[in-house]
């Protein structure tokens, strides 16, 4: 039974994933029509800085609610706010103070005026994260569904209806969804559940390894997803750079559709049986198994199809991105069934190890890259590299969770 809810509650929120970030991309043609190439220019500026602070926002308070009793949790919530608050003022302080400067170090010209994008985009980030957070632990699958629904539809919306405004009406996208999926999962609470609440430096003290280490944390992971891609296109070219940047989008948009599914069903139900103490070694590893499956199984159609499928796709010229999937695909596999089950760690008091992880990560592609390019290696060299660099950190990963449950006797 336990089973059959835990793939219900999967799907449901693939649904709603791939209902509101398949509108985006639906949209996608028409905004390349309403927006010239600097607006998309300034979008990336904002996205790269914004997804970096506010992964790390909420100041690790969006982790510590999956395992916090229930008597903390509007502590915690404070908490997050609080600090989401704070980044927010730092953001735009750094943003206004170092404006031209970025405007000309990222040819983004839009920049100097629209600075204030930056700090309201990470702030929605982070208050969407500490939402979830709480929907995950209350295991409101639907609500998060919705909430994937209204973030595709409120950026798309906000794309659309503030086109006339040029940058502002693009990069201003993220921040709308993302403030839009929050207003659209608030709703009235019928009954108050809460225990006793403990008090905020209680909470503060308890909870001290997630707000001191757990941000850092993330941030690394966003900048150990995102470095790669970006010194590719740095060193390889334009058109190698879209060819890349297409393999990466193909690859990495339904392995994130299914592995944020599968995340927050584990915040959920994973973060229940460690507050109550129960095993969650055998359904850990049923899970891994299962998306080990399922990500081999999509490794082995890229494989064989790869080349084809991407020419009759997107046209022949675009033939070679195949070939480039399939270098990357087995590090994508492997990706969907490590990356939902990496923050058992944190979950078991491990936040230490997930910080190490992290940077590890980051300092082994940012390398994986590098050496081969500077050697004059061709992409295929390099993507091997990379490809292989991923597959050496996710299975560490795997072995570092795998080390955290080992006690366990379920």
């Amino acid at each position: 039974m336990r089973r059959a809810r835990a793939r219900s509650a999967v799907l449901t929120i693939l649904c709603g994933t791939v209902l509101g970030q398949g509108l985006v991309i639906a949209v996608s043609p028409l905004l390349t029509r309403l927006y010239a190439p600097t607006d998309f220019g300034l979008l990336a500026v904002v996205t790269a800085i914004a997804s970096v602070l506010g992964a790390g926002g909420a100041s690790g308070a969006d982790r510590a609610v999956a395992v916090a009793r229930n008597g903390s949790i509007p502590a915690l919530v404070l908490i997050g706010a609080v600090s989401t608050l704070l980044v927010g003022l730092a953001a735009a302080a750094a943003a206004w103070t170092m404006r031209d400067l970025l405007a000309a170090g990222f040819a983004a010209p839009a920049f100097a005026d629209l600075w204030w994008i930056v700090p309201v985009t990470t702030v929605a980030v982070a208050l969407q994260r500490m939402a979830t957070a709480v929907l995950a632990r209350r295991q409101h699958h639907r609500s998060i569904a919705v909430r994937n629904v209204c973030q595709g539809v409120g950026q798309t919306l906000w794309n659309l209806g503030m086109a006339s405004t040029g940058a502002l009406g693009l990069a201003g996208g993220l921040a709308a969804g993302r403030l839009a999926a929050v207003l659209g999962t608030l709703r009235p609470r019928r009954q108050r559940t809460w225990e006793r609440r403990a008090p905020v430096t209680a909470v503060l003290h308890v909870h001290r390894r997630f707000l001191w280490i757990t941000p850092w944390s993330s941030m690394l992971n966003v900048v150990g997803q995102q470095a790669p891609g970006i010194l590719i296109a740095a060193a390889q070219g334009s058109a190698t750079a879209g060819l890349v940047a297409l393999t990466m989008r193909v690859l990495g948009s339904p392995v994130g559709m299914l592995a944020d599914a599968v995340a927050q069903t584990v915040a959920g139900s994973f973060g229940r049986r460690v507050r109550e103490g129960e095993p969650i070694r055998a359904p850990l590893r049923r899970l891994v198994a299962r998306l080990l499956v399922l990500g081999c199984a999509g490794a082995v159609g890229v494989v064989l199809c790869g080349p084809a499928v991407f020419g009759a796709v997107f046209g022949s010229e675009w033939s070679t991105a195949g070939e480039y999937a399939r270098i990357l695909v087995p590090a994508f596999a492997l990706q969907v069934a490590v990356s939902p089950v990496s923050q058992v760690l944190g979950m078991l008091g491990r936040q230490h190890v997930q910080l190490a992880w992290d940077a590890g990560r980051l300092v082994l592609t940012v390398g994986a890259v590098l050496v081969p390019t500077m050697c004059g290696a061709p992409v295929p060299v390099v993507l091997a590299g990379l490809s292989s660099a991923m597959i050496v950190s996710y299975l560490v990963m795997l072995a570092l969770v795998a080390g955290a449950v080992r006690g366990d006797r379920g």
